[in-house]
């Protein structure tokens, strides 16, 4: 999100599809959207008749971390096949200060109201074979891999319906011609906060982000950033392929981008400079490749029908574009 006066904050707004995979028992009984509104009907249940959430710690499984999260909003709109939701992230770690009006001090929240927690708007077309997500990007709140992760738990552990998800970005940034086209890859700049690399696949961490992770846990900075160059093409140099670890750290980027895509949440920039087959300078820039839509809103704005009405044109125009 992004000030723009006193009161609009500019906010992007960014797509992907989700799409389940039934347990094999049930393939015959269900498909990904009846699954995804299953889903949705069982938290809805637990929001109004139980008065209860379902409340999920991504990182159960880790000491001294938690990332807790909770589906706060889930309604149906049948008509238009769509359902408004928000989750929410309990922030935990140090509690942030308040600065009184007129005043020059800081003066900690209390807590006997409850935890403090971030708040990501979404929203959910099932009118195809499987869900289309619109959903704000909030630096600060649940992103798409934490929506993603929500659904696949709820599915799998509380529903025992799902055996999988698979989720893919619409990106406008052009990830096949990338991969056709190139033959060298000439520089990378890649820019992350430690606690982010968590997001991507295992393997990839420990193939090519094990040493920012190292730096991340010992020296604990807020973002790390590498910039690495190499061998350009000259006089005299025949090899079809000059960088060949590092072209196949891209392409293999690439294809994770491309086909599980929650992987691209890890990063604050990836940029790379490369040489396509016809010998011309060509960019690759992830982060400005996401499809979007970009609106000023005003962040007083609590409902989550208002949010829902200031989207719903440039949602339906992308849903018709598909």
């Amino acid at each position: 999100m992004k000030a723009i006066d006193d009161n609009l904050t500019e906010v992007h707004y960014h797509f992907f599809s989700l799409k389940f995979t039934p347990l094999n028992s049930l393939t015959s009984k269900y498909n990904s959207n009846d699954i995804m509104r299953n889903v949705i009907t069982y938290i809805s249940n637990k929001l109004q008749e139980e008065k209860q959430g379902h409340l999920i710690d991504r990182h159960e499984a880790r000491q001294n971390s938690r990332r807790e999260l909770f589906m706060n909003r889930a309604v149906f709109l049948p008509v238009e096949k769509r359902i408004r939701c928000s989750m929410a992230l309990l922030r935990s770690g140090r509690e942030p200060l308040i600065k009184p009006k007129e005043e020059f001090k800081l003066v900690p929240i209390s807590k006997t109201l409850g935890s403090i927690a971030e708040e990501t708007h979404f929203f959910i077309d099932y009118s195809k074979d499987y869900a289309v997500i619109c959903y704000e990007y909030n630096h600060h709140g649940p992103r798409l891999s934490d929506i993603e992760f929500y659904f696949r738990n709820v599915a799998h552990k509380a529903l025992k319906q799902s055996k999988a998800t698979e989720v893919n970005s619409y990106l406008e940034v052009p990830i096949d011609e990338a991969l056709s086209n190139l033959k060298n890859v000439l520089n990378m700049e890649i820019k992350v906060q430690p606690k982010n690399l968590r997001h991507l696949d295992p393997d990839l961490q420990g193939k090519y982000f094990t040493g920012m992770n190292n730096i991340g846990n010992v020296l604990k900075p807020k973002f790390i950033k590498i910039e690495t160059y190499f061998q350009s093409p000259g006089k005299g140099i025949k090899n079809s392929a000059l960088n060949i670890e590092a072209n196949k750290m891209f392409k293999e980027m690439l294809n994770r981008f491309k086909g599980r895509s929650f992987n691209i949440d890890a990063f604050d920039a990836f940029v790379v400079k490369y040489e396509d087959k016809d010998g011309n300078e060509e960019f690759f820039n992830l982060l400005r490749g996401k499809k979007e839509i970009i609106l000023n809103i005003d962040l007083k704005t609590t409902k989550s029908k208002d949010w829902y009405e200031l989207i719903r044109d440039d949602f339906n125009s992308f849903m018709e574009s598909l």
